[in-house]
Formats: C-alpha cells, structure tokens, sequence
C-alpha cells in the first residue's frame, strides 16, 4: 500500500516538474517574442529617424540651390514651396513626405521689442491689426512684449511680469527674453488655447530684425501693413503676386489696392532666409514627424536652428 502511495506521489511530482517546466519555457518564448517586437520597434524608429535627418539635409539642399539660381528671390512656385512625396525605396517599405513654408512669410514676435528693450511701435500697431481682425483685444500685445523685455517693469495697460506668473499654480517667471517658439504664446497671460489656434497660422518667433517677404507673405499678414486694408483686399494682393516673385518692393507697393496708403517698408523683402521643413516618415508600423527651423544665409549655405520630433505609432 504504502508502496503505491510513493508511486503516486512520484507521478504527481514528475507532473508538477512538466507543468512548471512547460510554464517556463512558455514565458521564456513570450518574453523572447516581446523582446524581439520590443527591439524591432526601437529599430523602426531609428531607421525612421535617419530617413528624417536625410530628409532635412535634402530639403536645405534644395533651399541652398535655390538661392544660387535664383539669387535673392524666393517666391511660392520654386521647388522648396511645393509638397513632395518621394516614391517608395526598392529595399524598405519607407515613405517620405517634404512641406516646406518661409517663416518670413509671417509676423515675427520677437520684432514687437527694440534691440534697446522699447518698443517697435510699428510692429506693435501691425500686431494689434491682427489682434483685432481675430477679434482679440489689442491691449495682449502688452504681455508679450512684457515676456519678451528684459526688465521687470508691467507695461500699461494689461503687462504681465513676474508678480502676475508667480501667483498662478503652478507659478512660474516671465522669460525676459526673445521668444524661441510661438507656442509660448500659451503661457502669456490673457492667451487661450483658441486664441493661440487663431494666431498661430500668422505669427512665429525668429531673430529679431528679420524682415517680411512679400512674395511668401500670408494674405492675414498682408492686412497688418497697413491700416484699413480688407480681408478680400489681402486675398486679391496674393494673387497679384507675379508667377517668379516681385523683383523689388516697390513693385508690390505699387498695386491698386494698396495706393494712398501709408506702409512702413524697410523691414520688406523679396527674399527670405528662414523656413520650417516638415518631415513625415512612415517605416513599416512606425510613423515619424519632424518639424526643422533652417536658416539659409545670402551665401547659400544653411543650418538648423530648431528640431522638433515625435513618433506615431
């Protein structure tokens, strides 16, 4: 009897050392398996990234030979301006997708402050146009230029500076600098994400001094220059513009609709020297978007100055 019973026991031993064995090796070939996705995603997304670089040097080629050829002039039919979609590579399942715009073709914030720390009036009343065309209050061009001054001193009428930010939760300071992205917008008191998403379209955040290229120039832009000038107006000035580009600014001035009107001209430009590439990579599951601030100087050369990334699976 007792014979059976260790028999039995035996068995059942020998059973529970399959089991666990089996149950071993199940979750050995599971974390394999996971490891494996886990290191082909990462790999994915290297490959992805590479192919966004790549895409960014060819994209600053293409703004570099532009101005070789076409020598000070930049207008919206060359190459740069138009969307590309390279075709599938042989050896991977890669896509690529190029948009590039000419930041000088919007308002740039940075301009509403002086290298000395007062106030560009021009600027100011051209941003407090845009304000008001969005049906905004004009008096927001006050915080901004509060976050972007290097003093601590609140600008009448409704300025912002440290003493409003530091009792917000959580607090933070004003920047007391020029702005590196237009997104801090959001931060500025009195700006909501809806009001952002109205000015974003219009304004971004460039060197200060950097002028507007009435060849690129959005029609919501066009409008800020002068006082009085219509939505249809804009929109007709845009369409004015020759096919190759004005070849000077007092060929743009000179149009109809801008006759007897008072336009401050020194910081227009038929050329431009600042544009955002937008990069989409799709790579098997893996999708890659990438947005780069390049600079192309007079010489023909360029460089990144802002890179952004994000991944989509």
């Amino acid at each position: 009897m007792s014979g059976r019973r260790e028999r039995g026991a035996a068995l059942i031993t020998a059973l529970l050392i399959v089991f666990m064995a089996s149950l071993l090796a199940t979750q050995l070939a599971a974390r394999a398996v996971f490891d494996n996705a886990r290191s082909s995603a990462l790999l994915e997304r290297d490959q992805a990234w590479q192919f966004a670089l790549a895409a960014e040097a060819w994209a600053s080629e293409v703004l570099n030979e532009a101005r070789r050829d076409d020598e000070a002039v930049d207008h919206l039919n060359q190459l740069w301006a138009q969307p590309i979609t390279l075709p599938p590579f042989d050896e991977l399942p890669v896509r690529l997708s190029i948009q590039m715009e000419d930041m000088e073709g919007r308002f740039n914030l940075n301009n509403l402050i002086n290298p000395d720390g007062s106030a560009n009036e021009i600027q100011v009343q051209r941003f407090q146009r845009l304000l008001r065309y969005n049906e905004l209050d004009e008096n927001l061009v006050f915080p901004i230029m509060d976050w972007i001054d290097e003093d601590v001193e609140v600008r009448f009428p409704d300025g912002a500076e440290d003493d409003y930010y530091s009792r917000l939760d959580p607090p933070y300071r004003t920047a007391n600098r020029f702005m590196v992205s237009p997104t801090e917008l959001r931060l500025i008191r009195g700006f909501d994400d809806e009001a952002y998403r109205m000015l974003a379209p219009s304004v971004t955040a460039l060197p200060p001094g950097t002028g507007i290229n009435i060849n690129t120039v959005r029609p919501s832009v066009i409008r800020m220059l002068a006082e009085g000038v219509s939505e249809a107006e804009a929109a007709q000035l845009a369409e004015a513009r020759p096919d190759d580009g004005f070849e000077s600014v007092d060929d743009f001035l000179q149009l109809g609709a801008l006759a007897g009107r008072e336009i401050e001209s020194g910081d227009l430009a038929v050329g431009s020297n600042h544009f955002l590439v937008r990069i989409q990579v799709e790579l098997g599951r893996t999708r890659v978007r990438a947005e780069s601030l390049v600079y192309r100087s007079d010489a023909g050369t360029s460089r990144t100055l802002l890179r952004r990334q994000g991944f989509v699976e």
